[in-house]
């Protein structure tokens, strides 16, 4: 009868790898790295940039517009809970390119307000349910706005605002479309 004292030892399961063996792992999983870059170069990490800023270029005014058409245009979901009487109504769309540095990954929301031209009173205004959301560090790319058609015999701007991310609300920056005349 043995005692466990004198038992052999365990065998030890793995041994310390060599440094050869370390630096092809380490030069594996550099590889795949860098090839997911390549393949994927918005997951590659982004240093915090010291400066937000937007630009705004290209706006313009397309009327008549129905609100399908515009999420259609947007590349948005069009939701079966949708009436088609509200899909259908008609409006303006202001479309427009822009250019955000240092907000990647935030959510930016946007507000439109239709002024008249002559008077400058603000006839309507709302927050858009939609919300920019930069990939990159240095975005650009094209979005656009709709509003419900406002009334014939008068001629009429919008000014869309993007604020940031945080804060009260707190303008990014804000452009005025061109002036257009009613429709409804």
């Amino acid at each position: 009868m043995t005692t466990p004292a004198e038992a052999a030892p365990p065998k030890r399961r793995f041994s310390r790898p060599t440094i050869g063996q370390a630096s092809a792992v380490v030069g594996l999983v550099g590889g795949i790295v860098a090839l997911v870059f390549i393949f994927k170069p918005g997951w590659k990490p982004q240093a915090a940039p010291d400066v937000t800023k937007a630009t705004i270029s290209d706006t313009k005014v397309v009327q008549p517009v129905t609100f399908k058409r515009y999420l259609q245009r947007q590349q948005l979901p069009i939701s079966s809970s949708l009436a088609p009487a509200y899909l259908a109504r008609s409006g303006v769309m202001i479309p427009f390119h822009y250019e955000i540095i240092g907000l990647r990954g935030k959510k930016l929301p946007l507000r439109w307000e239709l002024s008249d031209a002559k008077t400058n009173d603000l006839i309507a205004s709302e927050d858009s349910a939609y919300r920019l959301t930069p990939a990159n560090n240095d975005e650009a790319a094209d979005w656009s706005v709709w509003l419900p058609a406002p009334k014939q015999g008068r001629d009429y701007y919008v000014t869309v605002t993007i604020y940031q991310p945080k804060g009260p609300p707190y303008e990014l920056k804000h452009f005025d479309s061109p002036t257009f005349k009613g429709l409804g």
